[in-house]
């Protein structure tokens, strides 16, 4: 079997994560590019904390030869917003590049924003590549909920909860609003979609449109996860006061032409000590279904998922194909 030749376009955590595991596998990374800064001009084997030279130099994406480039796929790790991510993608697709993106509107692009779907299913089209994203969310999120109804001879509704812990590190947390005053949370949380609002909301909205429902509006609220005791934010070195915002709570209704609802019920922030992340579906219907997914992989299980996608994309048609066209991820443990 030919070994994938992967370029990493964005060298931070989960990019650096996807060098090493391709580098374990015997995959060949052939290209590396970031945006202007200190990474660019290292080799990207130290940058991933190798300890050797791949022999392959970071360079500035803004100003690289795209059309030099000979790999079959780009793992894209930089925004989780489509419009923050075009330009990238534009240079990849237009290169003959499969693309497979860790960018969360990306999962799902027609819904996400059309218009930028339509520019990305054209470049796609044009030069006989695929698009897709992949990442923590393709099993844990959106395959879980799909395989949940596969017992189902009729569904009434459609529920999804989950909690994911925000609080271990600075980033993390600041996206989530922890810490921040009430006013604070309101005006740039709640008011505004903020860096996470309105991305969540693609999660009960695919896999209902996945299930073949024609989904006909989708209603996300975001308000402040608050505690009746003060809570340790570890990634901020403090506690949270009782009563503050200690996370983002995301709430989405969707509504079908079938009459079929989906719920998510999203927490975003504190977790109780010993609690686990965690990411359920429940189908009601007939029968009734639910599958629970406790998840410990972090950040890194974002890298595995996109490492155990490279050949579904790859191998896929032309044009963007969302993992749920894809079939369920499949591990990759013998794919030396």
């Amino acid at each position: 079997m030919m070994k994938p030749r992967i370029v990493i376009y964005g060298t931070g955590r989960y990019g650096c994560d996807c060098v090493r595991m391709a580098q374990a596998k015997g995959w060949p990374v052939v290209a590396a590019l970031n945006r202007a800064g200190s990474k660019v001009g290292q080799d990207i084997g130290r940058l991933a904390g190798l300890d050797k030279d791949l022999g392959v130099i970071v360079e500035n994406a803004d100003i690289a030869d795209y059309q030099s480039i000979e790999a079959d796929i780009a793992i894209v790790t930089t925004s989780d917003r489509l419009s923050h991510n075009i330009e990238g993608y534009e240079r990849l697709l237009t290169a003959g590049l499969n693309v497979l993106s860790h960018g969360t509107e990306s999962y799902f692009p027609s819904a996400a924003d059309p218009i930028l779907a339509a520019k990305i299913q054209r470049w796609a089209e044009d030069a006989n590549v695929t698009f897709t994203a992949s990442g923590i969310w393709d099993m844990s999120r959106i395959w879980s909920g799909i395989l949940c109804a596969a017992p189902c001879i009729g569904i009434r509704a459609l529920h999804h909860a989950s909690r994911t812990n925000l609080g271990m590190r600075k980033e993390h947390a600041e996206l989530a609003g922890i810490g921040l005053s009430h006013k604070a949370f309101q005006a740039t949380r709640v008011e505004q979609a903020g860096p996470i609002g309105e991305l969540y909301k693609l999660v009960p909205w695919q896999v209902t449109a996945a299930l073949g429902f024609e989904v006909v509006k989708v209603v996300e609220r975001r308000e402040a996860m608050l505690f009746d005791r003060p809570m340790y934010a570890a990634g901020l070195g403090r506690d949270i006061p009782a009563g503050e915002p200690a996370g983002l709570r995301v709430l989405v209704e969707v509504t079908t032409a079938q009459g079929v609802s989906a719920h998510a019920h999203i927490e975003l922030g504190l977790s109780e000590k010993d609690q686990m992340d965690f990411m359920r579906w429940t189908v009601d219907g007939e029968p009734g279904s639910t599958v629970h997914v406790d998840r410990e992989v972090g950040s890194v299980g974002s890298a595995t998922s996109m490492i155990n996608r490279v050949r579904d994309v790859i191998n896929a048609p032309p044009g963007i194909q969302e993992v749920f066209r894809l079939g369920p991820a499949k591990h990759s443990a013998f794919d030396l």
